[in-house]
């Protein structure tokens, strides 16, 4: 079993690093004059795409596109007449570029500490061949190079920033993930891009708070979107003898631990894969493309029209695809996720020769989930005696592995196409790839990472020269970032990084320093206030949203000058959400908290002091600090927190002090 606690992760040689895609909030497309939002309901017509891979600049193609084209998806594209029109259909050039969005994205670049700004922008295109982009390429500018964000004493370094086009919504695949369908709404809604240098993240940690900075930095500037799906980030990791891998979807931040911890193991085993494979001196020349067909080896009636079954020997593979590479993953299903993905072949009719063992990872998570999960059509239906005759026909030696695949024969042929050359990439260690992060934690295979040959100039619009004088300018509007905020309210308030963070995502700042800098309120009593209390209010349902600026003052104040207990306030704002109409003192009558005097104190005293002596039986004088908590007690039940619990336990405390002396 993997141990992911035990990882030491700069003993390991982690490298990570980001690319952070944000919409910007602007009223039109990038390269067309659609308005910029989603669209709902039943879409106004539908057409389909088939892709094919272009030459590069330089008269390659991209290795990546390749097999891209090989997956051989087939796109169905859902169309709303108000946010698209016939650039989206690719059916004409595209518009002039929204300057307003390209601007924003040289605001942002001020923000994080950018100095080379180009002063000609060029629209270069990026191919995609997975159908998100009607083009078969995304169009994007490069506005800034060479950012940084502090990270715990050092500088993070940010390689570059692009303002882009967003890519269109998946909504389903069908027909064993060949059939895709997007919706189009979201394709050409401007994005800007951060990507920060990898070789400056040692740990995960790091990563996590660079990633919120950014993230933060966007939400203080006023230049993204807000929304579920309006941010994505990528992450990109690598550990010594390894490989970049780049890891897509990567939402919540808290998981980015976890991913590198699972990402280091797999990296770490594969390695460690390649050595045993080198020991056993494997060459790749072994590796052949010699398929042999099993059909009439099991019962016909279980198998469906025109499928068959085909094996591959994988020499000298014995008892490595078993090996555990990710918590409750083994190497074989690594191969066989990446192998269903480009020739369809579902995992489910894919099998590995260490899965015959019991405790084989793929087979006691089918166990497990049993009604989530297809049935592995090779764990129900492959005997100890056909395995003796695949043996037989394969000739496979004592450390020799097979692989055996079901489906239709096209597909079949494919997917032993595509395990051999995913062996052969075992002698190489990790192979430069793009991942998929899935619910679970770990990771599968998604594509191939681009080389240069993927990215080219746009021939439709000629670059743009930009107004030095107005990106100079933006500078301006550059205010506390969230690093600084983050130490200055540390320093003058005591606040911690994560209530700092929770301020800033909420928009809270500039009212808490209202709060306690204009009426001096106790900076501990705003935060709980504003963080704490209103959002306990909006877990029970409430529309905090009614509460107004001026009732939050007067909660505030009322707690503040003692008028009642600070216990109160939570009490007090769902009243008034429930009667906005109302007055305080109103609220306070509702609520039967009675306003307490320094007057009334005497009185109280002497009540509560008796009360106390009676239920203990005995005088307690000589334990000051006791009496006057059950004393403090006493008269904030009479008064029902009309009164600063703080301000009136002091009172208490003089009083017994003053008979004490007597």
């Amino acid at each position: 079993m993997l141990d992911l606690d035990k990882i030491d992760f700069k003993k390991m040689g982690f490298r990570a690093g980001l690319e952070v895609h944000h919409q910007i909030d602007t009223k039109r497309k990038l390269f067309c004059n659609c308005e910029a939002k989603l669209s709902n309901g039943e879409p106004d017509y539908r057409f389909e795409r088939y892709f094919r891979p272009v030459l590069g600049e330089m008269g390659d193609f991209d290795a990546g596109m390749l097999i891209e084209f090989e997956k051989g998806y087939r796109v169905i594209y859902h169309a709303f007449e108000e946010t698209v029109c016939c650039y989206e259909q690719d059916e004409q050039p595209p518009f002039w570029p929204d300057l307003k969005a390209i601007y924003k994205g040289y605001e942002l670049a001020h923000w994080l500490n950018f100095t080379a700004l180009v002063d000609e922008v060029v629209v270069s295109r990026k191919q995609y061949l997975d159908g998100s982009i009607t083009t078969g390429f995304q169009r994007t500018m490069i506005v800034a190079r060479d950012g940084y964000v502090p990270i715990n004493g050092k500088k993070i370094r940010l390689s570059n920033l692009t303002v882009e086009e967003d890519a269109a919504r998946k909504i389903k695949t069908e027909n064993f993930g060949r059939t895709v369908y997007y919706n189009l709404d979201r394709l050409g809604i401007p994005l800007v891009e951060v990507i920060t240098d990898h070789r400056d993240c040692d740990n995960p940690y790091d990563l996590q708070r660079l990633a919120e900075y950014i993230g933060l930095t966007l939400r203080l500037s006023g230049i993204g979107r807000r929304g579920i799906g309006t941010v994505r980030q990528d992450v990109n990791i690598s550990i010594s003898g390894g490989n970049r891998v780049e890891i897509k979807g990567v939402q919540d931040l808290n998981s980015f631990v976890k991913l590198a911890k699972r990402e280091v193991a797999r990296q770490d085993m594969l390695l460690r894969i390649k050595k045993e494979l080198e020991e056993r001196a494997l060459r790749k020349k072994e590796l052949e493309h010699t398929y042999t067909d099993f059909t009439e080896l099991f019962d016909q009636k279980l198998i469906p029209k025109n499928y068959i079954v085909l094996g591959i020997r994988l020499p000298k593979f014995g008892g490595l695809l078993g090996l555990e590479i990710q918590p409750g993953k083994d190497f074989g299903q690594d191969i066989i996720e990446k192998t269903e993905l480009i020739s369809g072949v579902p995992r489910f009719y894919q099998f590995h020769s260490d899965e015959l063992s019991p405790k084989a990872l793929r087979k006691l998570h089918e166990q497990k989930n049993k009604e989530s999960i297809p049935e592995n059509f090779f764990f129900k239906h492959l005997t100890k005696s056909l395995d003796k005759k695949i043996r037989t026909v394969l000739k496979l030696q004592p450390k020799d592995a097979y692989f055996l695949a079901l489906g239709p024969q096209k597909w079949v042929i494919h997917a032993m196409k595509k395990i051999i050359e995913r062996a052969k990439m075992a002698l190489d260690g990790v192979p430069q790839e793009t991942r998929r992060l899935l619910a679970d934690g770990n990771t599968e295979f998604l594509r191939v990472i681009h080389g240069k040959d993927r990215l080219y100039p746009d021939t439709d619009t000629p670059p743009i020269d930009m107004d030095l004088e107005k990106i100079k300018a933006l500078k301006q509007r550059v205010k506390q970032r969230p690093w600084e905020l983050v130490k200055e309210l540390k320093e003058k308030y005591g606040f911690n990084y994560q209530q700092v963070v929770n301020l800033i995502r909420h928009d809270r700042i500039a009212f808490l320093r209202e709060l306690i800098e204009e009426y001096h309120f106790e900076p501990k009593k705003c935060f709980v206030f504003l963080e704490e209390i209103l959002l306990a209010l909006k877990r029970e349902g409430l529309p905090t949203e009614r509460l107004s600026r001026e009732q939050i003052i007067e909660i505030l104040e009322i707690t503040h000058k003692g008028v009642c207990d600070f216990n109160q306030a939570q009490n007090i704002a769902r009243k008034l959400i429930a009667n906005p109409d109302k007055k305080i003192k109103q609220i306070l009558s509702d609520l039967k908290i009675k306003q307490f005097t320094e007057k009334d104190f005497d009185r109280l005293f002497k009540v509560a002091l008796a009360d106390v002596q009676r239920k203990e039986k005995k005088t307690i004088l000589a334990d000051k600090e006791r009496l006057a908590n059950k004393i403090t007690g006493e008269i904030m039940r009479k008064i029902n927190g009309g009164y600063s619990g703080r301000k009136l336990s002091k009172l208490v405390l003089t009083k017994i002090e003053e008979m004490q002396k007597i």
